[in-house]
């Protein structure tokens, strides 16, 4: 039966006692659900892989408790945690042939030769590689999608509790790597066991996982599904990370229990639902903000519009399919980097140079305290 993994205040520091001291984990404690696939994402150095080699046992805290169920296994070694992991590197044996490969830790486990071949025919059928098992090369005549699920099948041929793959995507090309992480999710559906999968593409993470962390600087920043994250990220930097993110400083002008009225440099005036202000205190008048918004909630004109809108010089038209993305530069005092505005189709008049006026829809703004917090 299927158990939660529970993370209980952990702290992780490198170099203890040193001048060189790094504080990789701070405090951290969240829970992930039994049969969940649970994505960890976040910059480089924020401690989204100390997090996966902690639960592998292959660093000790330095001070928490990790519990699978009621059973804390923080002390127990990584050879008795039942837990299978998959490298960045895949970490495949080239001596070995693709059938020994999986059956490597049925064989540590002193199983007998008929249950091996049993179960090592079982997952390799899961993983889509039953015509590459009939030839049985070794993993270096395989492409890096057959090897990752060479890899894969490893981990899972002894039915492990838990499953952790690092960042499995990042040596594959882009249209391998889309194509793997449905596979990824489909493997982990059938089989049912709890995964954690680090990554620090969000896009990839979005599509995977079933909810997501985010983390920065040895914090988990916030926990939701990646709906909840795209939609109502609780500070900018979840907000910048999950998406795009556009953002604007202002000043509050007025606030009741329906509205926030705030005032851009120009003396362009926004009105925006006060759900989408959440800060602790009440705002005040002459507070500093930040205006959020994502790139699909502006769009460009080019003449006047009822609604409120700010002037912008047309960069760069990126052609992407689905949608057509403007680089739009303004003015320094609205924001030091150009706006992405994702429009569905092409605004025929618009060409690359020209002034245009860049509409918000007030209704989908985002407001965030002047540090950044929401």
């Amino acid at each position: 039966m299927k158990k939660p993994l529970q993370y209980d205040r952990v702290n992780k520091i490198f170099n203890e006692g040193s001048k060189h001291a790094v504080h990789a984990l701070r405090d951290v404690s969240f829970a992930i659900n039994a049969g969940e696939l649970f994505c960890l994402l976040g910059p480089s150095g924020c401690g989204k892989t100390t997090i996966l080699r902690c639960t592998a046992g292959l660093e000790s805290l330095t001070s928490g408790h990790i519990l699978y169920g009621d059973q804390d296994i923080t002390s127990i070694p990584p050879y008795r945690r039942n837990i299978g992991m998959v490298f960045q590197s895949f970490a495949l044996y080239p001596h070995m042939n693709v059938f020994e490969n999986v059956a490597y830790g049925l064989r540590v486990r002193k199983l007998d030769d008929k249950e091996v071949k049993r179960k090592v025919n079982q997952i390799i059928e899961l993983v889509g590689l039953a015509d590459v098992l009939k030839r049985n090369p070794s993993p270096t005549a395989l492409s890096g999608g057959q090897q990752q699920r060479v890899a894969i099948a490893r981990a899972l041929v002894y039915d492990p509790d838990v499953l952790l793959l690092d960042e499995p995507l990042a040596n594959l090309d882009a249209k391998l790597r889309r194509y793997m992480r449905a596979e990824i999710r489909r493997i982990q559906k059938a089989t049912n066991i709890t995964t954690i999968f680090v990554t620090h593409d969000q896009e990839e993470a979005m599509a995977v996982g079933d909810r997501l962390a985010v983390l920065r600087d040895g914090i988990v920043e916030q926990i939701g599904t990646s709906n909840e994250l795209y939609h109502n990220p609780c500070n900018a930097f979840v907000a910048n990370f999950i998406g795009k993110m556009n953002f604007f400083y202002a000043q509050i002008l007025a606030c009741d229990s329906h509205w926030v009225k705030a005032t851009l440099y120009d003396g362009t005036l926004l009105s925006i639902p006060r759900k989408n202000y959440r800060e602790p205190i009440h705002p005040i008048r002459g507070d500093r903000i930040l205006i959020a918004a994502r790139p699909e909630h502006l769009s460009i004109s080019t003449e006047a519009s009822s609604s409120p809108s700010i002037a912008g010089q047309v960069s760069i038209i990126q052609h992407l399919g689905h949608i057509v993305r403007y680089e739009v530069d303004v003015a320094a005092e609205f924001s030091d980097q150009p706006l992405e505005i994702d429009m569905d189709s092409l605004v025929e008049s618009v060409r690359e140079k020209d002034n245009i006026r860049i509409v918000f829809d007030q209704q989908k703004i985002a407001v965030y305290g002047s540090d950044g917090s929401r």
